[in-house]
C-alpha cells in the first residue's frame, strides 16, 4: 500500500480512484478491475427522508455486513462487516458469535453498479498510541481477542463509513451511512 493512501487492509486489490477529499474516497473494483458490482448485504433496510432508495442498517440481532460481487467474473469480496470493522467494532462492541454466524446475505435492489466508498479517519491514533497497549511485536489486542499490527489498526479503525452507487443518470446515491466511533 502506498504510505499516503490509507484504506482498509481487507480491500487491498479492490481500490481505484483513491482521493483524499472531505473524506477518504475510493471506487471499488474486483481483483480483475471490474467496476460493475452487485451488492449483497445482511441487515435491515431503512427509509431515509429525501432518499429514493433504502439504507442498509444493523438489525437488533447483529450488525450489518456488505459484500460486492463482480457481475462478469462472479468474484465476491467483503466491503464492510460491522462486527469487525471500524473503531467501535475493534475496541468497544462485543457480539454474540451465534448471531454473527447466522447472518445471511440478500441482494440489494440495484443493478450492477459502480460503487463509491467514503471513510472517515478522524481518530488521531498516533497521539493516543500509549493507550492501546501495543505488545512487544507491535500488535494491539482487539476486543474480540485478535492481535493486529499497529499500522493495520490505523487503517481499519475508521470512524465513519458511507457507501454509494452511481445510478443510470450518473448520480451518486448513498445506501449505507454509519458512525463507527
Amino acid at each position: 500500500m502506498d504510505a499516503e493512501k490509507k484504506y482498509p487492509t481487507w480491500l487491498e486489490g479492490h481500490i481505484k480512484d483513491w482521493a483524499e477529499k472531505r473524506l477518504t474516497t475510493m471506487t471499488l473494483c474486483s481483483q480483475s478491475g471490474g467496476e460493475l458490482l452487485e451488492v449483497w448485504y445482511y441487515g435491515g433496510l431503512m427509509r431515509v427522508e429525501g432518499e429514493a432508495q433504502p439504507f442498509i442498517a444493523d438489525t437488533e440481532e447483529a450488525p450489518g455486513m456488505v459484500f460486492a460481487r463482480d457481475a462478469q467474473s462472479g468474484e465476491e469480496f467483503l466491503i464492510f462487516d460491522g462486527a469487525k470493522h471500524g473503531y467501535d467494532a475493534m475496541f468497544c462492541d462485543e457480539y454474540d458469535a451465534e448471531a454473527l454466524a447466522s447472518r445471511r446475505l440478500k441482494r440489494y435492489g440495484i443493478p450492477p453498479s459502480k460503487l463509491i466508498l467514503e471513510l472517515g479517519y478522524n481518530i488521531d491514533y498516533d497521539d493516543e498510541k500509549e493507550t492501546f497497549g501495543i505488545d512487544g511485536e507491535g500488535n494491539v489486542e482487539l476486543i474480540d481477542g485478535r492481535a493486529v499490527p499497529w499500522e493495520d489498526v490505523k487503517r481499519n479503525g475508521f470512524d465513519y463509513i458511507a457507501l454509494s452507487f452511481i445510478d443510470k443518470e450518473w448520480k451518486q446515491r448513498q445506501f449505507l451511512d454509519a458512525e463507527l466511533a
